[in-house]
């Protein structure tokens, strides 16, 4: 089976989120196989599949110019879930983020600490 291969733009257009949603999901992880080529990121229509937003069977017909294409399976559940995950990864990076700056700011009081005062 050939790879079939969708920018972050035409991957939101085909199963109906936006760009951002694809982005979050794919710095989450949800897309495996996605990949920096000439300065885009693309992204499998197999991942889309596995992130559980596009419909297998009907995956090889999916036409990325008409999103209404009766081909191309949503499920608005699936959509809502994907957003939802994508949301909490970018929240998770947010929070581990800050988990590392509040370390870098705990070892530096404790260092300090032990010069003692000025």
């Amino acid at each position: 089976m050939s790879e079939r291969r969708l920018g972050q733009v035409e991957a939101a257009k085909l199963v109906g989120c936006s760009r951002d949603t694809i982005a979050r999901a794919r710095r989450a992880g949800r897309f495996p196989g996605a990949r920096l080529e000439q300065g885009r990121w693309t992204v499998d229509v197999e991942d889309l599949v596995g992130a559980g937003l596009l419909d297998a069977d009907r995956r090889g017909s999916a036409s990325v110019d008409d999103p209404s294409d009766p081909d191309v399976a949503v499920d608005p559940g699936s959509i809502e879930l994907a957003r939802a995950e994508a949301r909490i990864a970018g929240l998770e990076e947010i929070v581990a983020r800050q988990d590392d700056e509040l370390q870098f700011l705990r070892h530096t009081v404790e260092a300090l600490a032990q010069r003692g005062p000025l």
